[in-house]
């Protein structure tokens, strides 16, 4: 009998919410475009074309400018992420260092209207089948594909960001 994969995503009150770690800002982004958390503040425009003689009458414009989210989601950018903060001497010199996690850390929400239409579906399970574990954070788990890292957010103990 099949068993259905777990799915490194909570729904609460028809809101999906995923944290993510990326290689970097870029690798996100493009994966954030790719299933639809971003766009373009600038939508493509199709070519308009002459219906009788097929002469385009306008060039198609490609999107352009930032990305944003997407309607309906929200994301929350945090870059690199302390684990443990520095310590310093009472004179203000650093005595011990602060430990970092230099991945680009992500949480994203997704409002239930959007949720419903189920287009998280496909990578949320993308992810979580064709992903190998991820180097973990404390107590977490997380399965690594394509350069995200998708955190079960179940065994965060400690959010640093919350939607309320």
């Amino acid at each position: 009998m099949d068993e259905t994969p777990r799915l490194y995503v909570s729904i609460e009150g028809g809101r999906l919410q995923a944290m993510v770690r990326a290689t970097d800002q870029a690798t996100f982004d493009q994966k954030a475009l790719e299933v639809g958390l971003k766009v373009y503040t600038n939508p493509a425009v199709p070519a308009v074309t002459d219906p009788e003689t097929g002469e385009v009458i306008t060039p198609e414009i490609p999107a352009s400018g930032a990305l944003i989210p997407a309607p309906g989601v929200t994301i929350t950018e945090m870059g690199p992420h302390t684990l443990v903060p520095a310590i310093y001497h009472e004179d203000g010199n650093e005595v011990t260092p602060a430990v970092v996690d230099g991945r680009y850390h992500v949480n994203f929400w997704m409002a239930p209207w959007l949720v419903e239409r189920n287009g998280w579906e496909q990578w949320a399970l993308t992810w979580t089948q064709n992903g190998q574990p991820g180097t973990p954070n404390h107590a977490e788990e997380s399965v690594v594909y394509e350069g995200i890292e998708l955190i079960d957010p179940l065994t965060v103990t400690s959010p640093s960001n919350v939607l309320l």
